[in-house]
């Protein structure tokens, strides 16, 4: 009986085909540094805009938004890098994504509720009326209270999609057949390559074509065209880039180190171009619309500047400092934080916006943000050690240590299972 146990706990299907590997500490890093851009990229945000600002602090916030372009197209990077790095062979599509909702969406849903009080009933004083209750399900559906949630909405269409994006890299590198990771390399290069230019041009019809499309379309389509930012399909490529290095890690790393002075240029030429944009496009007042995502320019810029940042992640791994210490702290409270942060922003703006700030508004923003990023993690941390923190802070990657009790049993159970092997 115990024998006919053992082998239908071997037979029994695996919920998921995940291989034991090693740690990407960089992974960690950069999640650090894409959370302090988008924390950096709100808080600019909410001062660029006030009608005191001088031209000299419009400039400047202008500048530095420019260096926090990459913050959610990393996360989207680094999604792709660890699905394709953990998950490998037939997945169970069922317990994958009840793991990514657990994870992923059930705090999405928690905060989009915290949200929705804070803007209708603590500020707004409309909690008690029947608008107020309808827009719960707006906010659902494209946020506007907490504006940052909507990159979760866009970013769970990548985990309900996996396995199609998984079969169609694993057809591409089994027709590859490398004998080498460098054999591999040049073939991956010109494929990377290939998929950046057709990214590009897909920017460039999101930026100069698609506005005409839509005032001209109407109706559904004019609605679908005007929300592209909201689709998988706009930032694909920076996923698709995630299963590159992936699947050819070591070689990866290699690349970037190697190329940093030639995308250290690149990222130069490309910050340049698109500051000096904004600065002939923009009225009386920066637009930093001008600066959106779904542009070539900003296109280059990101890309760039991932790699420049993969390679002074991996820079900082081998010194191992005071400041590679602070970054894992922020790395591992960053989907906590990410979500947190508007939430600790609209308390500091409640402060600073009844105050008169002309000529301090860059050294303002960039107080603000020291505080949004501080109160955000340490909000974030705190919430993790609740029982049901997992639902407000998903998982923070630190497994709590196993009973005795249990340990003691699972032991056992391996013991008895090598035994009638």
């Amino acid at each position: 009986m115990e024998n006919m146990q053992v082998e239908m706990e071997r037979q029994a299907p695996r919920p998921e085909v995940r291989q034991k590997k090693e740690r990407i500490e960089e992974v960690t890093l950069l999640r650090a540094f894409a959370f302090l851009a988008v924390a950096l990229q709100h808080c600019i945000a909410e001062y660029i805009y006030r009608p005191d600002i001088l031209p000299a602090d419009s400039i400047m916030l202008a500048m530095l938004f420019h260096f926090t372009r990459f913050g959610t197209p990393t996360f989207v990077f680094l999604s792709g890098l660890i699905l394709f790095y953990n998950y490998s062979g037939k997945l169970h599509y069922r317990s994958f994504i009840r793991k990514r909702f657990g994870d992923i969406f059930i705090p999405f849903l928690s905060w989009t509720i915290i949200y929705w009080i804070a803007v209708e009933g603590v500020f707004g004083g409309k909690l008690m009326q029947p608008s107020a209750w309808t827009s719960i399900f707006q906010q659902l559906i494209k946020p506007t209270y907490g504006y940052h949630l909507w990159f979760i909405l866009m970013i769970f269409q990548f985990y309900l999609l996996f396995p199609l994006f998984s079969r169609m890299v694993g057809t591409f590198r089994s027709r590859l057949r490398p004998n080498s990771e460098d054999d591999l390399f040049p073939k991956v290069a010109g494929i990377s390559l290939a998929l950046g230019l057709l990214h590009g041009a897909l920017m460039w019809l999101s930026y100069y074509k698609m506005p005409d499309w839509a005032a001209s379309a109407g109706g559904f389509w004019a609605e679908l065209i005007a929300n592209r930012s909201y689709y998988f399909v706009m930032y694909l490529f920076y996923f698709l880039m995630g299963s590159v290095c992936a699947f050819g890690l070591n070689r990866f790393r290699k690349f970037v180190g190697d190329a940093m002075g030639w995308t250290m240029i690149a990222f130069i030429g490309a910050y340049i171009w698109l500051g000096y944009d904004v600065l002939r496009f923009s009225s009386e007042r920066i637009n930093l619309n001008l600066s959106t995502y779904l542009k070539p320019s900003t296109f280059a810029i990101i890309v760039s500047q991932l790699l420049l940042l993969y390679g002074a992640a991996l820079l900082l791994q081998k010194r191992k400092g005071a400041l590679y210490r602070i970054l894992l702290f922020i790395g591992r409270h960053s989907f906590g934080g990410f979500l947190a942060h508007a939430f600790v922003l609209m308390l500091v703006s409640g402060v600073t916006r009844p105050l008169h700030l002309t000529g301090y508004h860059l050294p303002a923003a960039l107080i603000t943000f020291i505080l949004v990023a501080a109160g955000a993690l340490g909000l974030a941390s705190l919430l993790e050690k609740l029982p049901f923190g997992r639902w407000l802070v998903g998982q923070t990657g630190r497994r709590k240590p196993m009973a005795p009790e249990a340990s003691r049993s699972v032991m056992q159970n391996k013991s008895q299972l090598n035994l009638e092997k």
